[in-house]
């Protein structure tokens, strides 16, 4: 399985990327931007893109990933739900609440949603990787395998099936915020947002997709 890096460029007016940093969210029609379950405020959107065929996933090609983070809940996510490996039930509702992931289906009804004006909306090109096995730093790898930074932590979904990497997204990868644009909190950077503080994250998806919401985020540093 070959992997693939992201290359941001800018945004034409009056363009939705289907594959961007930040920018309006191509949700799923019956969702909505969501809202952090910690402080109640709306997240923001920090990735979307279309599984591309050229990655050759076990997903349906065209399915739309999303990311949001809450803008003032900079933390780590959950391990609760995460134990041997074994995911139980419907652990994408069992954790924290200060972020929101779902993989919808091709064909998938939607509804653009318009983006707060914090990130700096950036389209998302692919280009492969031509050292699989190299960790870069300051990259959005697009399949592949995981690069571990400390011990591999291998994910089943609560279904039984082993998840797939979606994505791997470098330690101290910046989202550019708008001029004006209030500072993250425990940010590494006045003018850049992070996920999760900041650490390596990985993102897994159930590649049966029996749930939209069957995605596993975890991070290292």
């Amino acid at each position: 399985m070959g992997a693939f890096r992201a290359i941001a460029r800018s945004v034409e007016q009056g363009v939705t990327p289907r594959d961007s940093i930040g920018g309006d969210a191509i949700t799923p029609s019956e969702y909505r931007i969501p809202c952090c379950q910690k402080c109640e405020r709306q997240m923001l959107l920090f990735l979307q893109f279309d599984i591309d065929p050229r990655w050759s996933m076990p997903f349906e090609d065209g399915s739309h990933f999303l990311l949001f983070m809450c803008p003032l809940c900079n933390e780590i996510p959950s391990f609760a739900a995460y134990s041997g490996g074994q995911l139980s039930g419907d652990y994408w509702s069992r954790t924290e609440g200060h972020y929101f992931a779902c993989l919808s289906k091709a064909g998938s009804s939607e509804s653009i949603r318009l983006a707060e004006a914090i990130l700096i909306a950036k389209e998302l090109f692919f280009e492969p990787l031509k050292d699989v096995a190299e960790h870069l730093p300051d990259t959005i790898r697009l399949g592949g395998e995981p690069f571990w930074l400390q011990e591999p932590e291998p994910v089943i979904c609560s279904c039984g099936s082993n998840m797939v990497l979606i994505s791997q997204i470098a330690e101290n990868y910046g989202f550019d915020k708008q001029p004006g644009a209030p500072e993250q909190p425990d940010s590494f950077s006045a003018n850049q947002y992070c996920l999760f503080l900041g650490n390596e994250v990985y993102i897994f998806a159930c590649p049966r997709q029996c749930d939209s919401r069957a995605v596993w985020v975890t991070v290292q540093g």
